[in-house]
């Protein structure tokens, strides 16, 4: 195993580590020629601290990840926010030289990343559903599990949700969080469910089920309503990443770049300690995401990753691996 380049993650390459803060590496390596002739490479290699079950690491554990050249393209293809950290990570955060190859990784940036970065923006939703307390997403679960509730008495807990999709298509029109989308299913079928949001519930599951996801919905928002109030019992963590990545989303839609470390580090870090309150943090959260979603659709960056060059990357690296003297 050869290892391309190294490098100090997590909160020591966000500028957010504090002295408890433990030690987070990632790598990228180019496999043996034996194992790409004999398609035996390891697309992950993970070296975690030996750690009790369920206990936090200390600042002396250090945990490594290393990935190869291949799988790594791949996530950055993809547009997942630890790639694209570790592409854009500058050389003081490195191990150990910044080789040639890595280098032309950088420069073509902009053919390795596209607008869509699917996963970026899709964790960004997923943070602002899952944290927000806009007022209309409760509105859209009560009224949902107001309409289920009465579609169960009248059809029967067992009736498949779809049977009362006109009713459903009624109460979507009213509402931003309610939709319809078609989904495939890993028999090959497609399926339509109902978002609800965030929230997708399938058209073959009972209305007593759908009913039951709807007021687990409904609940969530009532206990963040209340951790809003108190302004504890929140992960402050997460919410500190949710805010993280949907800035660097935005930064890279508009400039084609993530700039490291954080220029607002001391924000995140007043977020992870809990010294805002929930409520401002989850309204940011929900500015921030309309944010992304503007500078995603306005972005200059190309629509798909180059994957022709992509794989040229990836063939002329492995070959001289396979041609490297043993």
């Amino acid at each position: 195993m050869d290892i391309l380049i190294e490098m100090r993650f997590g909160s020591h390459l966000y500028g957010t580590a504090t002295p408890s803060s433990d030690l987070d590496l990632k790598a990228v390596y180019l496999p043996d020629g034996r194992d790409i002739l004999l398609q035996r490479v390891r697309e992950t290699v993970v070296f975690s601290s030996a750690n009790s079950q369920g206990q936090k690491n200390t600042p002396d554990d250090i945990d490594r990840e290393i990935f190869s050249l291949e799988r790594y393209l791949s996530l950055l293809a993809e547009g997942q926010s630890m790639a694209l950290d570790m592409l854009f990570a500058p050389d003081d955060a490195m191990l150990r030289p910044v080789p040639p190859l890595w280098r032309t990784i950088q420069v073509n940036s902009s053919r390795l990343v596209s607008r869509q970065s699917a996963a970026f923006v899709r964790y960004c939703r997923q943070q602002a559903h899952k944290y927000g307390l806009k007022g209309s997403r409760v509105a859209s679960a009560r009224q949902a599990v107001a309409l289920l509730t009465t579609a169960e008495e009248k059809y029967g807990s067992l009736t498949k949700f779809g049977a009362i999709e006109d009713t459903l298509r009624e109460l979507a029109q009213q509402s931003e969080h309610i939709g319809f989308v078609d989904l495939p299913m890993p028999d090959g079928r497609v399926t339509r469910h109902l978002e609800l949001c965030g929230k997708k519930l399938p058209f073959e599951n009972s209305i007593r089920n759908a009913r039951e996801i709807a007021e687990k919905i409904l609940a969530d928002y009532g206990q963040r309503a209340i951790l809003a109030e108190r302004n504890d019992g929140a992960d402050w963590k997460a919410l500190s990443h949710a805010v993280r990545v949907a800035r660097e989303a935005i930064e890279l839609f508009r400039e084609g770049r993530i700039t490291l470390p954080l220029p607002y580090a001391t924000e995140i870090l007043a977020i992870r300690r809990g010294e805002r309150p929930y409520a401002a943090v989850a309204e940011e959260i929900e500015a921030l995401l309309a944010e992304v979603e503007v500078a995603s659709a306005g972005s200059a960056m190309r629509e798909t990753p180059d994957q022709d060059f992509i794989d040229e990357l990836v063939a002329e690296a492995y070959r001289h691996q396979v041609e490297k003297p043993r």
